[in-house]
């Protein structure tokens, strides 16, 4: 073994070689891959950390909202429903990650007489964002007040019968990305934030749902309304015509790149759920005929993505609107 009398009575010349060989094994040490430990999805924001933002929020706009709204880009006009709006900019709030275009920012104010907090421009899983990042927004809701919360996005067709501007009600959902081990709630849990076992059954309140059908009727927009099982796929590509047909034999009525990390985060904080998508893209496969069996006579449409008709897109708008002045108005909702 060496110790110092060793190396004391090496030459120059063995000292130099050994630092060689010891300078050669720390570049070869730095070469070998390192063992790199993931943070869990649910440590990417404490509870603490959540309850931090929502004080702000609430003292900066001195509204504690009772409804939530999130819509995507496509439908962000919605935003514009909010009366005497204050516009808070992710980049102030405490804690809150901004993304790179430092775009993104909360309204709190009211619509129909209801205090509501709402966002567009949202977190997306195939952007590179986390899923605890997707779901933030929904627990920053939650606990600035937010009973109920009412979620919208586009949408691709997988149903060969609904068309592209049909609205379709969401009752239920598949998570593609949850089976692929893919979720927010990765990790130790805190149950403040709510249970970490949770049963997905009745996600999407069914009164809400039935109330939107009535408020369709009101408006005269019935004929757009569609019910339908909602699939989250991970994005940016839509389905092929293979795996559209998987989606379909699944009982898929629509397919989309967001909105069910939101839903899992609203249904364990034991929040109301309304959620709807646009269809904004056609089915690849079609049926011949009307009633037809949608796996027979199938083709590719010309068009991969259509421009939604305006009405159709104010037809949301409205349909929320009334939906929310029907819950702050009537208790039996």
């Amino acid at each position: 073994m060496c110790n110092q009398d060793c190396c004391q009575n090496r030459s120059p010349i063995a000292k130099l070689l050994a630092a060689r060989r010891l300078l050669k094994l720390e570049e070869e040490d730095k070469k070998k891959p390192k063992l790199v430990i993931p943070t869990p999805q649910s440590l990417f924001f404490n509870y603490d950390m959540v309850e931090v933002m929502a004080k702000y929020i609430i003292e900066v706009s001195h509204i504690r909202p009772k409804y939530g709204l999130i819509s995507g880009k496509f439908l962000g006009s919605m935003i514009s429903l909010v009366e005497h709006a204050v516009i808070i900019p992710h980049a102030d709030i405490p804690n809150f990650p901004v993304s790179e275009d430092a775009n993104g920012f909360f309204v709190v104010g009211f619509v129909m007489g209801a205090p509501i907090m709402a966002m567009s421009n949202r977190c997306l899983f195939y952007e590179g964002q986390s899923l605890a990042l997707c779901a933030l927004p929904v627990q920053v809701m939650r606990l600035c007040g937010v009973k109920t919360i009412m979620l919208s996005c586009m949408a691709a067709s997988v149903n060969p019968h609904y068309n592209v501007g049909d609205i379709m009600l969401i009752k239920d959902h598949i998570n593609l990305m949850g089976m692929m081990d893919h979720t927010a709630m990765e990790g130790p849990k805190d149950p403040r934030f709510g249970r970490q076992h949770l049963r997905m059954v009745e996600a999407y309140d069914e009164e809400l749902l039935k109330k939107s059908f009535e408020i369709g009727e009101e408006l005269g927009i019935e004929e757009f309304l569609k019910p339908g099982i909602f699939v989250g796929i991970g994005g940016p590509l839509y389905a092929t015509l293979a795996e559209e047909k998987i989606l379909r034999s699944l009982g898929a009525d629509a397919s989309g790149m967001s909105l069910i990390p939101e839903v899992i985060a609203a249904h364990q904080g034991g929040l109301r759920i309304f959620a709807f998508v646009i269809i904004t893209v056609p089915a690849n496969g079609k049926p011949e005929k009307k009633d037809s069996d949608v796996d027979v006579g199938i083709t590719r449409p010309k068009q991969q993505g259509l421009e939604v008709p305006w009405p159709r897109v104010k037809a949301c708008s409205d349909l929320i609107s009334h939906l929310l002045y029907y819950m702050h108005n009537d208790r039996s909702i």
